[in-house]
């Protein structure tokens, strides 16, 4: 695989897990395929107007953006080889790479990579009311606008191919965050012939030929509830940095927990999430000790809300107007949600996931 493009994904899935296997005694190296499972087919290849983790497993490693994330996290050059800012930090100028081709599922070249294919993609993407359009809506010089149908002239819109290596992106207002933006699937490129060939069909959710790939990797087979393919593109611009020669991800319901442990001893799997709350951890945890390691805390924050207007009592016993009241007004108190805040044990609470020593 690339870098740690793969990994990264993988870990999405894996942060609020704890615990991961890092390698099995039986694995099958011989093949250098990276093996492990996936949790929901993909509604639709079109990684333009999906952000969805189901399109994002079948096709991150089968297009390349702009930029990309080293294993540490840090923004590093990928199509984009290297960009500027203006003084005022509303313009943003893309050099890209030369040589950078497009492929069919087959591995046939198909045609260069050029700054056109990125303003495809966000005309592609606007048009198709992408959900994750709030990434550039209210970004992007004149998409809002072109979003919304007040202007149907998308050439007023703040992108674009200054020639076929140079990419520009005009904004409304400085977003020192912007370049983060461009690892989103939202901002990736796609060829218009290509797009306006497959019509309806572009993206077709079983059909791997329904898209182009310019990665490391392209997709070979996806087969519903079952498996996903991906063979590497052997003429990648950064073949180099592509270590493995497949990946192949099974499908996994989440039925059986311990399935995942029990298939990464017996070689199927390249690595294993571990839940240390399943009946099988100690056992697990002797047998392989320091190959276990606890992923980083994810960036997310998750929040309860109270409901301060509360109308339905459907679900209480308390259902007198005095007991109503009552409720209402320690609602709307402040010290008394602080209080229900602060009562809460989050250690134990993580501990419920995370076992105890991973509660911390």
């Amino acid at each position: 695989m690339k870098k740690s493009k793969w990994l990264a994904l993988a870990g999405v899935s894996l942060l609020s897990v704890g615990v991961l296997v890092a390698c099995s005694s039986k694995s099958n190296t011989s093949s250098n395929t990276y093996n492990y499972v996936y949790t929901a087919d993909p509604e639709t290849l079109d990684y333009l107007i999906s952000n969805k983790g189901s399109t994002t497993d079948a096709v991150t490693n089968g297009v390349d953006g702009l930029l990309e994330n080293d294993k540490y996290g840090n923004l590093v050059p990928s199509i984009a080889k290297d960009w500027t800012v203006s003084a005022d930090g509303l313009t943003y100028t893309y050099k890209l790479r030369k040589g950078v081709k497009w492929y069919t599922s087959d591995g046939e070249e198909y045609a260069e990579v050029t700054a056109k294919d990125f303003v495809t993609g966000l005309k592609h993407a606007a048009d198709k009311k992408t959900e994750s359009i709030y990434l550039a809506k209210d970004s992007v010089v004149g998409l809002a606008d072109y979003f919304n149908g007040t202007d149907k002239d998308f050439s007023k819109v703040g992108v674009k191919a200054l020639d076929d290596y140079t990419l520009q992106y005009t904004l409304k207002q400085p977003e020192p965050y912007w370049n983060s933006k461009m690892t989103y699937s939202l901002f990736w490129p796609v060829n218009e012939e290509f797009l306006k060939s497959k019509g309806d069909s572009f993206g077709k959710s079983t059909d791997p030929s329904s898209i182009l790939y310019n990665g490391p990797y392209i997709l070979k087979s996806l087969t519903a509830k079952s498996s996903i393919e991906l063979a590497k593109n052997e003429n990648y611009w950064d073949k180099k940095n592509v270590h493995f020669d497949g990946v192949k991800l099974s499908f996994y319901d989440a039925s059986d927990q311990e399935s995942l442990v029990r298939n990464f001893t017996d070689g199927a799997y390249s690595q294993a999430r571990l839940y240390p709350t399943s009946s099988n951890f100690d056992s697990v945890e002797k047998q392989y000790k320091d190959n276990i390691f606890y992923t980083q805390p994810s960036a997310d924050v998750l929040g309860a809300g109270v409901n301060i207007d509360r109308q339905s009592y459907n679900h209480t016993s308390k259902k007198t107007d005095a007991e109503k009241d009552s409720t209402k007004k320690a609602l709307l108190n402040k010290d008394f949600r602080q209080s229900v805040n602060f009562a809460i044990d989050r250690t134990a609470y993580s501990a419920q996931l995370n076992g105890e020593k991973g509660a911390a």
